[in-house]
C-alpha cells in the first residue's frame, strides 16, 4: 500500500475517533439549552464549541491513541 495512502487513512481514523465521541457528547449536553431554536442557531451554537474543541482536544488526542495502538 502507497505510504500516502496509508498515512490519509490514518488522519481520516483519527478524524472518525476524534470527531464522533466529541460530537455525541458535545449534542447531549447542549439538546436541553438548543431544543426550542431553529436549526440554523444550533449548528452555528454546535459548531462554535465543537471546531475549537475538536482541533484543541479530541483530535491531539484521538492522534495519540492511534500511533500508541499502532506501535
Amino acid at each position: 500500500m502507497n505510504e500516502t495512502f496509508k498515512n490519509r487513512l490514518i488522519r481520516i481514523l483519527v478524524g472518525y475517533v476524534g470527531l464522533y465521541p466529541t460530537l455525541l457528547i458535545v449534542l447531549t449536553l447542549l439538546k436541553p439549552v438548543t431544543h426550542d431554536l431553529s436549526l440554523p442557531v444550533v449548528v452555528l451554537i454546535e459548531t462554535i464549541i465543537l471546531v475549537p474543541l475538536t482541533q484543541m482536544v479530541s483530535f491531539p488526542l484521538a492522534g495519540w491513541l492511534i500511533e500508541r495502538l499502532r506501535r
